[in-house]
């Protein structure tokens, strides 16, 4: 397949570009004669259901249709109230009526509407595409070329077809196509749409570094911000990316980029729950944003915190996170962190930020890391701050995550209520396992899980 060997031309490249492939002078002076530009007409007419009632009538009583009507009948096969995608036996006879009449403005009008429509559902599409295959060689023409380079009218071939050759000429499908002559075809079109979701088919079922399959996917998506261009194939965006990672999780700087592709054109699969149903990798994504909300608290606060005090920290929600005992995540920063994360990660990264007010003076640098684990809520403080633990996240003093931003005690446990079980620690002495001691009691009492003096010793 040549999108699978251009792909794995990837491992000796650093950036996604294909070089033109080789020809010989005969083929390439060949290529250079193009029948003319097809011009696909993309909206139906208004009188849409009248024709279609015109041309029912008349087929129904053996006769054919009046020469306008045939000519806009194409778009009746999907579209209108009564399309002839639902009624078998008339789109046969519209049909065979076309093959017999053999004129090329007919072809045309119907291998636009195919390609316009082309409902992969559609049980009419398969009998619309063996009659445009059987009509194509006899009319020389954009459409026929391209039949004959892509298969267009082969609906299980031209999808995949279309998506490996835009992709060797970095082109969209859409362009691809007018390329090939067919000119005005929008990127919306069904054809266009199924080759792009053929596309990233292709790369996922393709191996290749993380890296690279973030680069193709990408360039296949686009360069516009927002939303993929087909948006009920996000899911399909999202999983072709992530799922081949999903067992062997990438370095962390293309993990970072990774994220930040998806987050920019979805949001936080963590507070967009609906936007993020379609996709199959969203499990996968949450624990890496997890890893990242870790990460972004130990590094960013590692700059400036004492490393006799900081490394401990470091190595007990280390070994939290890798017990998988962390179900969610996220980091509340100053103005000096949040620069200080802006510098160290690649890409926009999700975290919240200080709001004024709140009952404890928020230093320089101050943050904090709220952890969701088990039934309950950890807000880990940097500096002199505490370890404070909620029992339940139902608790009506405990955070909630993924807010916009926080006043201090909204993240610090209020004074004893006998009705919920509440915790805070203070990090001392930093290097005698007292506090981390302490907190792995109130871990297993929220997960039954133990986590052992042994998994977060500093060596």
């Amino acid at each position: 397949m040549p999108l699978k060997a251009a792909l794995e031309d990837l491992r000796a490249f650093r950036s996604f570009r294909f070089d033109a492939p080789r020809q010989l002078a005969t083929e390439a002076a060949a290529n250079a004669i193009r029948p003319p530009t097809e011009s696909v007409e993309t909206r139906s007419p208004p009188d849409l259901d009248e024709i279609a009632d015109r041309v029912r009538r008349a087929l129904g009583a053996g006769l054919p249709p009046n020469s306008s009507d045939l000519l806009r009948a194409p778009w009746c096969v999907w579209d209108g109230v009564r399309p002839f995608a639902d009624e078998p036996g008339l789109l046969d006879r519209y049909l065979r009526l076309v093959e017999a009449l053999s004129r090329k403005s007919h072809f045309r009008r119907l291998a636009a509407a195919y390609a316009v429509r082309f409902p992969e559902d559609s049980k009419a599409l398969q009998a619309v595409a063996e009659c445009l295959a059987r009509l194509a060689p006899k009319f020389a023409g954009a459409w026929s070329a391209a039949h004959q380079s892509l298969r267009i009218f082969d609906v299980a071939e031209a999808p995949g077809r279309i998506a490996s050759a835009a992709i060797i000429r970095f082109l969209s499908p859409s362009e691809l196509l007018s390329n090939e002559g067919i000119g005005n075809l929008a990127a919306e079109s069904g054809l266009a749409e199924a080759a792009f979701a053929a596309g990233l088919r292709q790369i996922a079922a393709t191996e290749m570094q993380p890296a690279h399959r973030l680069e193709a996917v990408s360039f296949w998506c686009g360069k516009k911000k927002g939303v993929a261009p087909f948006e009920r194939h996000r899911g399909l965006v999202a999983d072709s990316l992530i799922l081949p990672h999903a067992g062997n999780m990438p370095e962390k700087p293309v993990r970072d980029r990774m994220l930040a592709f998806l987050l920019g054109k979805f949001g936080d699969p963590r507070t967009r729950q609906a936007k993020w149903s379609p996709m199959n990798c969203t499990d996968v994504v949450k624990r890496w944003l997890i890893e990242q909300s870790l990460r972004q608290f130990l590094d960013v606060v590692d700059e400036i915190a004492l490393e006799r005090h900081w490394k401990y920290r470091r190595a007990f929600w280390t070994a939290v996170y890798e017990r998988n005992l962390i179900s969610d995540a996220c980091v509340i920063f100053d103005r000096v962190g949040e620069a200080r994360a802006r510098r160290m990660f690649d890409g926009e990264t999700p975290y919240s930020t200080w709001s004024r007010g709140g009952s404890k003076p928020i230093e320089r640098g101050h943050s904090c890391l709220l952890l969701r684990i088990g039934n309950g809520l950890v807000a880990e403080w940097s500096h002199n701050g505490r370890c404070n633990i909620w029992h339940d996240a139902q608790d009506p003093s405990a955070p909630t995550l993924h807010a916009v931003s926080y006043m201090s005690s909204d993240v610090m446990v209020p004074n004893s209520d006998r009705r919920w079980s509440r915790r805070a620690y203070n990090h001392v002495p930093p290097d005698g396992y007292s506090w981390q001691s302490k907190v792995a009691d109130e871990i297993f009492a929220l997960t039954n899980t133990r986590i052992m003096q042994s998994e977060y010793m500093v060596r």
